[in-house]
């Protein structure tokens, strides 16, 4: 981990400020002296928080795997492909639940119910409808504006960055995780909204925030759950600000809401209110509540993603010009086109099979026992249960030499067609499986590939640092450096 790593971890005060309070107890538990006794079961439970927080500042420096921390519950992994349906759709197996207790959603979502089963159908239906159905059309449509975004954000990109003699170093996490933002942001609330600086701000800012609670969460006692969330986010200050920007839009002010008509019939706020209008369970408050989460996965794993496709495309140059004079020979570039570009789809496809960024997949809760089909598995109420994306991801019987980068592996071959990144499989599960496989999958993959062929196109990309490290691992995930460096070379 280099000093600048370290140095953005400990200069941020509100971890100065946890860090003093923990001090603080520590010594005062050993000036007591008497009263030990009774204190001894809260200040062990301090003790162990140290000693975890020790284990994983020594780890994050290592960029080694690890878990310092034994699991609430267990974790069961399922790998036949009906116990795999099974999993994704048996109703009392929650999707919900279970990142509901990973990113603390009581906290991060503001008090969102998640242990329960009802409305799933309700909202599995909308989602489905508002970003597969009519989400190419609007996609579509919205194409030139996207193109006008990404243009004006990564000359803002560039305006920062630093010259150097063969060209101009960006930190490709912070460059790639604003640029897709910035797309995003366009295809769910619109030009306006998504262009007002402290919005824009937050939308970036909530996700960091999630990520934050999440390893915070792990490793202090439960109790303190709403104190850490407090200081780690400005007590919600992005999560409130957002969320009431979306209650005015999808219910008071939905009528003066000041956008475009030719956008806003296109975005995914305006879409979901209107798709809402006669229900009878959805409200403005649950409305801005939902969309709030699909933010935050649709704003996560996409730049997450770019960055480590951006990483292979620096280590091998010779597929920047395969990929470059595909992209020229279909140019001028629409939606259509750009996501049938074959290589292009290929190879992102390819870097997320190796390298995914969580190992395990299509996680479940268990709101209650459950026994698979034909007695195979059984599972206790409250396990988490899924599957190992990696296992399947790196199966000899499905992938020939499945240790080896082939950005050739999915193009159409013997007269099949293409397996696309898109496709939801029991081989390829990193978009889920069944009715809950992501919904927003095919804004997610359009956001990635406009950044890349934009990039491509105008760029020879390398390392600042062949050497620089440019992953560690949080428990199952796979986390971008923050320092590591693009230099651009303008073509």
């Amino acid at each position: 981990m280099s000093l600048v790593d370290v140095k953005s971890v400990i200069s941020d005060e509100k971890v100065q400020l946890v860090l003093f309070l923990l001090v603080v107890l520590v010594h005062l538990y050993n000036e007591i002296g008497p009263c030990q006794s009774l204190l001894h079961p809260l200040c062990d439970g301090f003790a162990s928080f140290l000693s975890s927080l020790t284990t994983i500042v020594r780890d994050y420096q290592s960029g080694k795997y690890y878990k310092p921390w034994k699991p609430a519950n267990p974790i069961v992994i399922v790998s036949a492909k009906q116990q795999i349906a099974e999993l994704s759709e048996a109703p009392n197996l929650s999707q919900r639940a279970v990142y509901a207790d990973m990113f603390g959603f009581k906290h991060t979502m503001n008090k969102l119910q998640h242990n329960t089963s009802d409305h799933k159908v309700v909202r599995t239906r909308l989602y489905g409808r508002l970003l597969q159905v009519n989400g190419p059309g609007h996609l579509n449509a919205l194409y030139p504006h996207l193109v006008a975004r990404l243009d004006s954000s990564l000359s803002r990109e560039l305006a920062e960055a630093r010259v150097l003699q063969d060209g101009v170093s960006l930190p490709v996490a912070q460059t790639v995780r604003r640029l897709a933002s910035r797309l995003m942001s366009l295809m769910f609330f619109g030009e306006s909204l998504s262009s007002n600086e402290a919005f824009s701000k937050a939308l970036l800012r909530y996700p960091q925030d999630m990520v934050k609670c999440m390893g915070a969460f792990q490793i202090t006692p439960a109790f303190m759950s709403p104190v850490v969330h407090a200081l780690l986010t400005k007590r919600g200050e992005a999560m409130n600000l957002i969320q009431g920007r979306l209650f005015e839009c999808m219910g008071p002010g939905r009528s003066t809401w000041d956008e475009p008509d030719q956008t806003k019939y296109l975005t995914i706020m305006h879409n979901m209110t209107e798709l809402t209008e006669s229900s009878d369970y959805w409200n403005p408050e649950l409305l801005s509540q939902s969309l709030l989460g699909i933010w935050f996965a649709a704003a996560h794993q996409p730049w997450m993603n770019l960055h480590f496709i951006m990483i292979e495309l620096c280590t091998r140059p010779q597929w920047q010009e395969a990929l470059r004079q595909e992209i020229q020979q279909h140019s001028p570039l629409d939606y259509k086109t750009l996501e049938g570009l074959p290589l292009l789809d290929s190879f992102i496809k390819e870097t997320v099979r190796l390298k995914p960024l969580d190992t395990l997949a299509i996680r479940r809760k268990a709101l209650g026992p459950h026994s698979f089909a034909h007695g195979s598995l059984s599972v206790p109420s409250g396990a988490t249960v899924c599957v190992s994306a990696y296992d399947l991801m790196h199966d000899t019987k499905t992938y020939a030499e499945p240790n080896s980068f082939d950005p050739t592996r999915f193009l159409p071959k013997d007269g099949k067609s293409q397996r696309k990144f898109t496709e939801v499989s029991e081989t390829f599960p990193v978009w889920g499986y069944g009715s809950l496989a992501c919904p927003g999958r095919l804004h997610a993959s359009l956001a990635m590939k406009m950044v890349m062929a934009t990039l491509i196109s105008r760029y020879d990309m390398r390392l600042e640092d062949p050497n620089a490290r440019t992953r560690w691992s949080w428990e199952t995930f796979t986390m971008p450096y923050e320092t590591t460096r693009i230099v651009f070379k303008e073509r």
